[in-house]
């Protein structure tokens, strides 16, 4: 008899508080990953492969350091919520799906009730095998380092 395979969705969240208006920090965001090489050193190239690399259905290619390795991925836009102020990019190739089935990451700029906003980044992945795989920690500390580099650069620009 086959064994069937399990696999089980997993999230991971972090949190950046900003001091900034969200919808203006939102905008800022969202229209700048395309400067990370020049203001996040953990990040050595970003390369539109399909589409505007700004909307949905975009392919970009990343080379990137996490931890002391230079890792490669590319992804694709696959959800862009201006009403929400979110974006969800999937990963479709790279590094980390040697060992993970999935993985995407969505961003979201949520408003805070006394001024400023928070940047949360929502990490979705599946494991190739849950007993092997672990779980992606490394891109919790890229995203709350990412969100540093924009927090500081927006701060510096505006």
């Amino acid at each position: 008899m086959a064994q069937l395979s399990r696999t089980q969705q997993h999230v991971l969240e972090v949190e950046y508080e900003v001091k900034w208006a969200a919808n203006k920090f939102y905008n800022f965001v969202k229209n700048n990953f395309s400067m990370l090489p020049k203001i996040f050193p953990y990040v050595n190239k970003r390369e539109v492969v399909a589409g505007d690399g700004e909307s949905v259905g975009s392919v970009i290619r990343w080379e990137y350091l996490l931890g002391p390795n230079v890792l490669i991925g590319k992804e694709k836009i696959t959800e862009m919520d201006d009403a929400n102020m979110s974006f969800t990019n999937e990963l479709i190739q790279g590094d980390a799906l040697k060992t993970l089935k999935s993985f995407a990451c969505k961003t979201s700029v949520v408003p805070k009730g006394t001024g400023g906003c928070i940047l949360k980044w929502s990490i979705m992945y599946e494991k190739l095998n849950e007993n092997d795989a672990s779980d992606p920690y490394p891109y919790i500390d890229f995203c709350k380092s990412l969100s540093a580099a924009f927090d500081s650069h927006f701060r510096n620009t505006n």
